[in-house]
């Protein structure tokens, strides 16, 4: 099933792991971007350091309209190797083309009346021009800017950017591989995308909610490297004089609680993992709950049970950290649904844990976490700062109650130095100046009636939080459509693309989807999805999303779309398994 509301062309580069393929890539994204152009890239690696198949699909689109996923089907196809022909055949559009070197791969298994076979002396370019034969990928790059019809002056402006610094000579042997790549094509480009001539920045969904976090004042990140979360580590290295103090810990538990005491401090803190990692974070996550400390952490989520697939995709974690630690405590789970969204929550998350003093989990996953797109930039001046209720001073004579009971269960805290304020931080059930209570040190009574209270308090905030924010209902793209499709994260915006591949075989089709996933404003998104036809799209086997609506609406959605073997969907894909559930609605 073809998109055919916009204009795009998929490049897909494919080699082995270690021969520049994703360094391949991104170039492409990058003189489309400066091209003017839209961009969107997704890679296919393993969890190996060289060798083994990998691929980098980069999808190309008009200026005027915004990619939603890397598309489905292959239209110009790179072959860095044989493997390259030999596993991407199968994703091959019609009349795609096929660039490859005949001294290293053999195309003889294509139909040459179905595809355009394009030979270029990769290596013996490389080799003649430079010396050096990773200079090949530039040559495949030369080649497909011809096909898709990219302005080869861009390329020399890029590349001047990126390797002055290493010379004039790298500069001169990279300009004049891809245009000796550029001239191997001899046929005219295949494909016309327009451009608008302004520059685009491009970034994965793990780079902009960092800045976003550092936007909105976070200054302690800590982790251990886990893969997709491992690049938000990267970035807050990468940029250690912004005065951010960023820690690789020694393993999972130490980064929640680190980050736990930070927070506890006053400092904005964050810590960061995948769904192993946050196994090991459980308990930490329970005492921060405990604490009521503003605590933000980010699950990045890759396929399961155990290790899985860790370089894959999945949305399995949904129940998991909707649920995670002993007991119960307030908490938000976000989890973004584009780049763009994911700068923003990665704001807000800071105003939200300060403002109702509790944990927010912010739940990405390898998709969004890593493919790359072209932004147009943020609104900075947007990002507001709320600290929440902070004392300044202790109101009372005598000890500071931190845990005060309060009508909407949030307390003053207070941050160190602050005279007269000081309290015990417990990680056991306590009164309101921190002390801890049992029946064996307070008496039964009064053990009774504390805790009572005191878990009164902190759940209350629940009420408080659906009272004055209007973010836990889904939002609607396309509310006058007979059909909807029902997803979360990251996704929604092929859902998006979707809905219209299916407008347009004429079942009006739009989007429901949810961002903040907790806690729900049971009566609205009740309200907003009764009476009407959905089919629930995820990216796991037992439709977690579709539980979670019906534990808090008593809405079942019956007709599901789901995908759990690690590959990221697209709009084609979900179109496709969807058409057949919308035939069913019309008998």
């Amino acid at each position: 099933m073809q998109a055919n509301f916009m204009t795009s062309v998929t490049v897909r580069i494919a080699g082995a792991n270690g021969d520049g393929v994703e360094s391949s890539g991104a170039l492409l994204m990058k003189l489309a971007a400066k091209n003017g152009m839209q961009a969107f890239g997704y890679r296919g690696y393993q969890s190996i350091i060289r060798g083994g198949h990998v691929w980098f699909q980069v999808r190309i689109g008009d200026s005027d309209e915004r990619l939603r996923s890397h598309g489905n089907s292959i239209d110009v196809l790179i072959a860095l190797n044989q493997d390259g022909i030999a596993n991407q055949a199968s994703h091959l559009s019609e009349n795609a083309a096929v660039v490859y070197d005949p001294d290293k791969v053999k195309v003889d298994s294509l139909d040459s009346s179905k595809y355009r076979l394009v030979p270029v002396q990769m290596l013996e370019i490389a080799v003649r021009v430079s010396g050096d034969p990773i200079m090949r990928n530039t040559v495949a790059i030369g080649s497909a800017m011809k096909i898709i019809g990219i302005d080869f002056k861009i390329f020399e402006s890029v590349i001047t950017a990126m390797f002055s610094r290493k010379g004039n000579k790298i500069v001169e042997n990279n300009i004049k591989a891809a245009k000796e790549g550029f001239d191997s094509v001899k046929f005219e480009k295949m494909h016309s995308i327009k451009s608008d001539g302004r520059q685009r920045y491009m970034l994965d969904g793990n780079t902009a909610l960092a800045i976003g976090a550092y936007a909105s004042g976070c200054n302690f990140y800590s982790a251990y490297p886990m893969t997709p979360a491992s690049s938000i580590l990267h970035w807050f290295a990468a940029h250690a004089d912004r005065g951010v103090f960023f820690k690789q810990t020694e393993d999972e538990i130490a980064a929640i609680n680190m980050a736990v005491g930070a927070a506890n401090t006053g400092v904005r803190a964050m810590c960061g993992t995948s769904g192993g990692g946050f196994s090991l974070m459980v308990e930490g996550l329970g005492f921060a709950g405990m604490l009521e400390v503003p605590l933000v952490v980010v699950e990045s989520q890759r396929t399961g049970p155990s290790t899985g697939l860790p370089t894959k995709t999945e949305q399995g974690d949904l129940l998991f950290v909707m649920h995670a630690s002993q007991g119960e405590f307030p908490r938000i789970v976000v989890s973004p649904r584009s780049v763009e969204e994911a700068f923003y929550i990665g704001s807000e998350a800071f105003n939200l844990a300060e403002r109702y003093q509790c944990p927010v989990i912010i739940l990405m996953d390898l998709y969004i976490s890593e493919h790359v797109e072209t932004v147009d930039g943020f609104d900075i001046d947007a990002i507001s700062i709320d600290r929440g209720k902070v004392a300044t001073s202790n109101p009372e004579s005598g000890k500071f109650k931190r845990y005060l009971y309060t009508e909407d269960g949030i307390s003053p805290r207070s941050h160190p130095g602050t005279p007269g304020t000081e309290f015990v931080a417990p990680s056991d059930e306590h009164d309101e100046y921190g002390d801890l209570v049992s029946d064996a040190l307070s008496g039964i009574d009064r053990y009774v009636e504390v805790r009572r209270k005191m878990m009164r308090k902190r759940m209350t905030k629940i009420d408080t939080m659906l009272k004055n924010e209007k973010i836990f209902v889904p939002s609607i793209y396309k509310e006058d459509s007979d059909f909807f499709l029902v997803t979360f994260g990251s996704t929604t915006e092929p859902a998006m693309e979707a809905a219209e591949l299916l407008s347009g075989k004429g079942f009006k089709t739009g989007v429901i989807s949810f961002s903040y996933l907790m806690p729900l404003d049971k009566d609205k998104v009740r309200k907003m999805l009764e009476g009407r036809k959905l089919i629930d799209v995820e990216v796991n086997y037992t439709a977690q999303l579709a539980q979670v609506i019906m534990m808090n609406t008593g809405i079942e959605i019956e007709k599901r779309v789901l995908e759990y073997d690690g590959e990221a969907v697209t709009g084609e894909g979900i179109a496709e398994k969807a058409l057949p559930l919308l035939k069913e609605f019309s008998r």
